[in-house]
């Protein structure tokens, strides 16, 4: 298949100047204004404030091969400034404002930057001395009097020229950026992706959605350190589409009417929410409408299986099915607008329950899988060929296979060559080349993917057993009030899971506010329903409930919202050493005791 990009077009400036010529004056990016209005940036201002950055940036000692940090909420600011790096033949280094300092300090020495690109120039202070020695500028993309620190402006308006003279053009296989890995166990290690292999990640993308047009339209709200977004608003200019920008995630759902997406991505987090609100909205209307809502749901749940198995819906089903869509179905999923053709997921597993409920609804989640370490993504379930509780079909680029002890292996040219500044350091690939996942994995005969375990997280009990955490948590997943889940036993006798979960307890439909006596029974009842199916060693003997969620500040979840485990268990190592102590106390009799007034309970299954 033919790439939509063209087939000469291999970095990243070249997609821009390739669209602007195609598209010049059609809208690009969309932006809030301080009225609260949008107001679009057509192809050729985007392309033409990239090159006064890049020009611009010569007069700060910016010189090519120079790597750049960008920390900022997204807007389109972060991405004009990306692009003017990269023309200049920059690399880019995206940094969360949310991470920890230690880590932010970690990867910018790793990089050693040139210049730093702060949304706020009081996050400067965030940084140690000897980092901020290093740097040869300093922007700031709000109004600051402080000395040294450059303001967006000038680069944006400053007196370069606005044309491509002198600046040298960027080469496919020049660095374009350097992301890093979660550090889910230990500092995150630098990753360096050329512009010709973030080209292939964006024709495999395009290539699994290729209806997007000019008409379509992407909302950007996840944080554009994280290179999946980065990589998407890169697609939406392969495709022409136009991009939303919201630099406070929080207001996704304030917007998203007005916005119309036709493609979304997210985390299972914002899933859960978004179906929780629906219920709670539900839950309000009369009696009468509940009743309604019920009987279309269940004729959409109907629906939904038929498709999922393959079938073909009869008439009479059909028909139904149509009538439960125009009078209920269509208005619950227009809280996402009514435009929405595909809704995508990743980073984290997706609950059964959750895919289903919301494909009832008519939205169906595709899952997708990629690793760090690899800027194509490695697998994913598409509109024509899907399969809940997998992670989908290979994506073109990649090549995998199954080692004898069930890990996932992949190669190809998205696949990196080593950590940043690690390059060539042995034991990453076998002898032809394969990158080890580090995730358990069976593959059907179909070609579907279902990740079973992360290899660093199996753990031995006491009793000599080997628990992979990922599957058991997965299960608990189901249950539809439990937010989080995260389990333990190491050289234990038994496992302990801890459950950040929803004092709303979803039942038939509604929901319920129970006190801890009548949530601890719920706990016990569904968790033990939701493992029957497990070996008795791997189900949990007891649970530390709690009703607040694990955290990015507290350093519980990673940037990306994947669990670290060793932060969870120290924080949590109280509660945990004192269940057990409960436990082998009373020899598995029921234990329920609360603690931390109220917000932490311990429970026996």
């Amino acid at each position: 298949m033919e790439s939509r990009l063209g087939s000469d077009v291999w970095t990243l400036p070249a997609i821009l100047q390739r669209r602007s010529q195609l598209s010049n004056a059609a809208p690009a990016q969309w932006e809030l204004t301080a009225k609260k209005t949008w107001k679009a940036t057509s192809w050729l201002e985007y392309r033409d404030a990239a090159l006064r950055v890049a020009v611009n940036l010569r007069q700060l000692g910016f010189s090519p091969g120079d790597r750049v940090g960008i920390m900022a909420p997204s807007s389109r600011y972060w991405d004009i400034l990306q692009m003017g790096v990269l023309t200049a033949r920059g690399v880019i280094v995206g940094l969360d404002p949310h991470d920890r300092e230690d880590n932010l300090n970690a990867m910018v020495q790793c990089c050693d930057l040139a210049g730093l690109i702060l949304h706020d120039p009081a996050w400067l202070s965030r940084f140690g001395k000897d980092v901020r020695s290093r740097l040869r500028f300093v922007v700031s993309l709000q109004p600051t009097q402080e000395q040294g620190v450059v303001l967006l402006d000038h680069l944006l308006y400053g007196g370069g020229c606005h044309t491509e003279s002198g600046l040298p053009a960027a080469q496919p296989d020049d660095p374009a950026t350097i992301i890093f890995t979660s550090g889910t166990t230990g500092a995150p290690k630098g990753i360096q992706y050329t512009h010709r292999q973030i080209c292939l990640g964006v024709q495999s993308i395009m290539e699994v959605f290729p209806d997007i047009s000019a008409d379509s339209r992407l909302v950007c709200w996840l944080p554009l350190s994280n290179l999946f977004q980065r990589i998407i608003n890169i697609c939406a200019i392969g495709w022409g589409a136009q991009t939303y920008y919201l630099e406070d995630p929080r207001l996704i759902m304030r917007h998203i009417r007005h916005i119309e997406p036709y493609l979304f991505i997210g985390v299972p987090r914002f899933y859960e929410k978004l179906y929780a609100d629906v219920m709670k909205k539900i839950d309000q209307a009369p009696a009468w409408h509940q009743r309604l809502t019920a009987l279309a749901l269940s004729t959409g749940e109907r629906h939904a299986n038929v498709l999922r198995s393959g079938g073909v819906p009869g008439l009479m089903d059909s028909a139904r099915y149509r009538l439960a869509d125009w009078l209920v179905l269509r208005r619950l999923r227009g809280v996402m607008g009514t435009r929405l053709r595909y809704m995508v997921s990743g980073s984290a597993p997706f609950p059964g329950w959750l895919l289903e409920r919301l494909q009832a609804m008519g939205l169906l989640v595709l899952e997708s899988y990629g690793l760090s370490e690899n800027v194509i993504p490695v697998a994913t379930n598409r509109p024509e060929a899907y399969r809940f509780g997998t992670v989908g079909r290979v994506m073109r680029g990649n090549e995998l296979r199954l080692a004898e002890d069930g890990e996932l292996w992949v190669r190809g040219p998205g696949v990196f060559g080593g950590y940043y500044g690690q390059e060539g350091e042995k034991g990453l690939f076998d002898t032809n080349g394969y990158l080890a996942t580090g995730d358990y994995a069976s593959i059907d005969t179909d070609g579907f993917i279902t990740l079973t375990g992360r290899k660093s997280e199996i753990f031995k009990t006491s009793t000599g057993r080997r628990i992979a955490p990922a599957g058991i948590e997965s299960l608990l997943l189901q249950i539809s009030y439990i937010e989080q889940a995260a389990v333990f036993g190491a050289e234990r006798p038994f496992l302990i899971a801890v459950l950040t979960v929803n004092k709303e307890i979803s039942r038939g439909g509604e929901m319920t506010q129970p006190g801890w006596k009548a949530l601890c029974d719920c706990v016990r009842r569904d968790v033990t329903s939701s493992l029957a199916s497990l070996a008795a060693y791997q189900r949990p003997a007891g649970v530390v409930i709690t009703t607040q969620p694990f955290s990015i500040e507290r350093g519980e979840l990673t940037p990306n919202l994947k669990l670290r485990r060793a932060s969870i268990e120290a924080a949590y190592h109280g509660f945990v050493e004192e269940l057990y102590s409960l436990l082998m106390a009373t020899d598995g009799a029921a234990v329920q005791m609360e603690r931390d007034e109220g917000q932490v309970i311990l429970c026996s299954l």
